[in-house]
Formats: C-alpha cells, structure tokens, sequence
C-alpha cells in the first residue's frame, strides 16, 4: 500500500497541476475575447483593459509569494527576495501610467526605491543567496520561468512591432481596429509571458513546500516556530 502511494501521489499531483496550469491559460485566453468585445476610453486593449490588469495581477502575487517562501524557509530568504524585489519592481514599471497620475517620474522613483530596498534586503540575507540560487538553476521552475521572461521581453516586443502589422494589414497607420488588431497581439503574448512567469512562481513554491515537508520528516527539530536554522546549516 505504502509503495502505491509512493508513486500514485506525484501522479495524482502532476495532472492536477497540468489541470491547474491548463485552467489558467484557459481563463487568459477567454478575457483576451473579453477584451476583444469590451471598448474602454483607451481603445481596445489598452492600459485598462481586462488583460493589462490580469499581467499587474500575475507579477504582484508572484512577488508575494517569493517574499512569503523566503519567510517560510529562512534558508532561501536572500534569493527569495531577489526574486520577489524583481517582480514588484516589474508590477511598478506596468502599473506606470497610474503612478504618472500622481506625478511626473511617479514610477521611476517608486521603482528605485524598491531596488534599494532589495538590495539592502539581500544584502543582509546573503548567507541564503548563493546556495539557493544554484539550486534553482537545476529546478524545472527555472526552464517555465526563463521561457515566461524571454516570452516577456524579447518575443512580445517583436511580434508586436508596428512596421510588422503594418505590412500584414496592409495600412500605412496603425489606427481604429488596425490598433486593437496590434495591440492585442502584443498585449496577449505579454500576458502569456507573465502567465509563465506566474507557474514557474508557483513550481517554485511546490517545490520548496515539498522539499520543507521531506525535512521535517528526516527531522523534526527543524519545524521550529520561527523557522530558524543553525549557523551550520545555513552555511
């Protein structure tokens, strides 16, 4: 019985996370439709469109939950919160034209804060930097993660070149339903770069849940209430 539940349970685990992960990229494709129906005063797409709001929404909880792991195992916290510092200076950087409300370079100076605060952040939890961050290169949360950044910042950008849509549609300006056609490109592979990111966030947190749990088992002095380590087990 034990030996079927070594192997039935991750079985069980993955496809409920193929179920999980699929539902997600399910619900980015349906508001993408959404806002392909849904005309706001900037247009189609545009900054307060259902899909802008669902990538500000992938990046902060991704934040949050690598600040909320660092809390839960302290020998990850450094990288943790290098992890956490990245994605809520990226929240800030597309939340931009709302900070721009409050005043002229609102982001830019929310955003340089957030860096000094990481890396004092980081600074002062460098024993748990390194060690984690190597561990983390040999995890499959790295791959999803890396394809989400790389979907985010280098495919995006040029699948939602201008001259490119120009020449398929055929226009010299991208205007009226043109611009909708370009922005929706652009905008939905972002979404599924930051929905990437947003898995690769959770595979993370799995894992490290899974490796707490195993821990704990071997040893159950670790399960200590403010989940301290050992100068030696932190080296």
């Amino acid at each position: 019985m034990n030996a079927n539940r070594q192997y039935t349970i991750p079985v069980l685990q993955a496809i409920f996370r193929v179920i999980f992960y699929s539902a997600i990229l399910f619900g980015i494709g349906h508001l993408i439709y959404l806002d392909s129906v849904t005309m706001t005063h900037t247009g189609k797409f545009g900054e307060h469109s259902f899909t802008e709001w669902t990538q500000e929404i992938f990046i902060l909880i991704s934040s949050l939950l690598y600040f909320t792991s660092g809390r839960f195992d302290r020998s990850i916290t450094g990288f943790t919160g290098m992890l956490s510092g990245m994605a809520l200076i990226a929240f800030i950087r597309e939340f931009n034209n709302y900070f721009h409300t409050w005043f002229k370079g609102a982001w830019q100076l929310l955003a340089l804060i957030a860096l000094v605060i990481t890396v004092i952040y980081v600074y002062r939890n460098r024993h748990s930097f390194i060690r984690p961050f190597y561990e983390y290169l040999k995890l499959p949360a790295f791959g999803v993660t890396l394809s989400g950044f790389i979907t985010l910042v280098v495919f995006s950008r040029l699948f939602g070149r201008g001259s490119m849509w120009r020449n398929i549609l055929e226009v010299n300006e991208l205007e009226g339903p043109t611009r909708w056609a370009k922005n929706a490109a652009e905008e939905g592979t972002e979404l599924l770069g930051y929905a990437l990111l947003f898995i690769g966030t959770l595979e993370y947190c799995w894992f490290i849940w899974n490796k707490r749990q195993e821990e704990e088992k071997k040893d159950p002095a670790r399960n200590t209430p403010s989940g301290e380590y050992s100068d030696r087990e932190l080296k």
